[in-house]
């Protein structure tokens, strides 16, 4: 599956021990060390399993680079040494010496390995287009391969390469094919020679070469929808083979693609991102959706049906262990990797170390060692044991809409098990969610809120039914009825983007509010705002830290400025960044036990 959003969000949550032992002394990193339990996940895009041993696959990830387990998925490490492009398209193994493997990726090219995933170097040469998105290794002569690559919308001439030195170089190889982009490979296992790629928008298609890519004829006759997405060839008989398309099913050709016919008897999503065939039954395959889960045919496609419980519904790309009934699912919006043994009957998240979810706000509950962490894609999730685990608390955002993408979280402070998140705009959710079961269900609590990002949450500390939103593009918004409505409270700020919100701890009328403005300052509960920003530059402001001991001393993470103090308020403000190497500051938090 290539079709993804083009925008990307990539950070990790770590607890380090300070955190920890806030909280209850229960973390066994050392001081000064940091550690993780998540929440583990992330936007999977591409997968592939040893085929000499199969306990040993591997995760590409859209913005977290590869992952290896080397368990059957029980547990993944990071395995980016040397990689420069961090979206993994594509994974190739070699077939009879698996230490040697490559990944295609979104903008760096081609990747080689020669120690299973130990260390990477570029294999580009001849590469005029480095936007990778699929690469196949020829089975009988494994020094050559192919790479696909994406059009970028300007008419780039070069959309198939070809190597046969084992990636050190590569050439055009492209003859017939239109200006599109390759998104499927697949070579005829017993005649290499045969090769057919699969082609998206515009005239595409299925196009076929008997030559080892010399030229190329369009093959998809029959094929209504020409948004190839996947290819796959049965290994015994390999003049049948299998087109998923985006829109319009799976199409089956029992004549080395001379002809097509539907095979969609009962597929309920006609968005196909990936195909599988059983390798030791090859009239049972499975078929990946966009938003539709997964299906699978034990009829060599001539009926289908959803293939068991436990799947989020994107999936982007299936693997199949070749000596078990074991399969794997990648999946996007944060799901992760999901694993069956029996077949596609159950499923369940494989995803223990798989640190690519991208965590955008973490809230420590008053409740003992409750801790929630919004994420991006993948909503809420809850740790009950100050950070060592983590599980999903999205019952009611993620049934809303395939996105479950959280920018911010608040805690009543009174009532820990109400809390509230701020979502980015996608679809209908509601730009605000409450709940009240401690993140167990959800629900619409944003009426009144414009459809805009919403980027922060602060609640009056004294009347907690009082909260404020900090909104893209159109200020700040108050609620006086725990989010049941909420109106504009932005007089003397106007509609600019907020980033940040700090309500004083001693004096809740008194709020600061960070934009793209600087910071702005209200002492009368939000009703009007004066800017307070002497001394500050012209830069965002993306954070603000109140000193919870002296509240006339706050702090100011800013981009490209670093961090600015005040001691009076925000009357005047001055950098203090000794030491930063990075000015560029989303999130402060102060440690209150330590004086400032």
């Amino acid at each position: 599956m290539r079709r993804t959003n083009s925008s990307f969000r990539y950070s990790e949550l770590w607890i380090s021990v300070a955190l920890a032992t806030s909280l209850s002394g229960v973390a066994t990193a050392g001081p000064g060390v940091w550690t993780t339990g998540g929440p583990y996940g992330g936007d999977i895009v591409s997968l592939a399993i040893d085929p000499l041993t199969p306990a040993t696959l591997y995760a590409g990830t859209f913005g977290g680079g590869l992952f290896k387990s080397t368990d059957a998925g029980s547990t993944w490490t990071a395995a980016n040494t040397g990689l420069t492009a961090h979206v993994i398209y594509s994974v190739a193994i070699h077939p009879t010496d698996p230490t040697t493997l490559y990944v295609g990726t979104s903008g760096g090219g081609v990747f080689r390995s020669t120690n299973s995933g130990a260390t990477w170097v570029a294999a580009n040469t001849g590469l005029t287009n480095l936007a990778v998105e699929v690469v196949v290794i020829d089975p009988v002569t494994p020094t050559t391969l192919y790479a696909g690559a994406a059009d970028n919308g300007f008419g780039i001439a070069t959309e198939l390469f070809k190597s046969t030195d084992a990636g050190n170089t590569w050439s055009a190889a492209n003859a017939g094919l239109p200006i599109l982009t390759v998104s499927a490979l697949a070579i005829d296992p017993t005649t290499t020679a045969t090769i057919f790629a699969g082609t998206r928008l515009g005239n595409g298609g299925v196009f076929k070469s008997t030559d080892s890519g010399v030229s190329w004829v369009l093959s998809s006759i029959g094929v209504s929808n020409n948004q190839i997405e996947a290819l796959a060839i049965d290994p015994t008989t390999p003049a049948t083979l299998y087109a998923g398309t985006y829109g319009g099913g799976v199409f089956k050709s029992t004549d080395a693609g001379g002809t097509w016919t539907a095979a969609n008897a009962g597929l309920t999503n006609m968005g196909i991102s990936d195909l599988a065939i059983d390798p030791t039954n090859h009239s049972t395959l499975y078929a990946g959706t966009f938003r539709g889960g997964a299906f699978k045919s034990t009829d060599a496609g001539s009926t289908w049906s959803p293939a068991g419980t436990g799947l989020p519904k994107e999936i982007t790309a299936l693997a199949i262990n070749p000596t078990s009934t074991m399969i794997y699912a990648a999946t996007f919006f944060g799901g992760g990797v999901f694993k069956s043994t029996d077949s596609g009957g159950n499923w369940a998240p494989a995803n223990s170390g798989l640190t690519t979810l991208s965590v955008e706000v973490l809230a420590i509950s008053p409740l003992a060692n409750t801790l929630f962490a919004a994420t991006y894609r993948g909503g809420v999730y809850r740790s009950t044991d100050a950070g060592l685990s983590w599980t999903p608390a999205n019952t009611g955002i993620t049934d809303l809409y395939p996105y479950a993408d959280i920018a911010s979280l608040a805690i009543d402070p009174m009532t820990p098990a109400t809390l509230y998140a701020g979502t980015f705009p996608h679809g209908s959710i509601p730009m605000v969610l409450k709940s009240t079961d401690s993140g167990g269900t959800w629900g619409n609590a944003g009426t009144g809120l414009s459809t805009v990002l919403v980027a922060a949450l602060a609640i009056d500390p004294a009347i907690p039914s009082t909260l404020y939103a900090s909104t893209f593009a159109h200020g700040v918004y108050k609620s006086t009825d725990a989010g049941s409505t909420w109106n504009p409270a932005n007089t003397g700020m106007a509609n600019v983007g907020v980033a940040s919100l700090a309500i004083d701890p001693t004096a809740a009328a008194t709020i600061y509010a960070g934009t793209g403005a600087g910071v702005f300052k209200s002492t009368d509960s939000g009703g009007s705002w004066v800017p307070a920003q002497v001394g500050l530059p012209s830069l965002g402001v993306y954070s603000l830290a109140i000193d919870p001991t002296a509240t006339t001393t706050l702090y100011a993470g800013t981009g490209g400025g670093g961090v600015f103090k005040s001691t009076d308020s925000g009357v005047t403000w001055v950098a203090t960044n000794t030491g930063l190497t990075n000015l560029n500051v989303g999130r402060l938090a102060i440690n209150s036990s330590i004086p400032s």
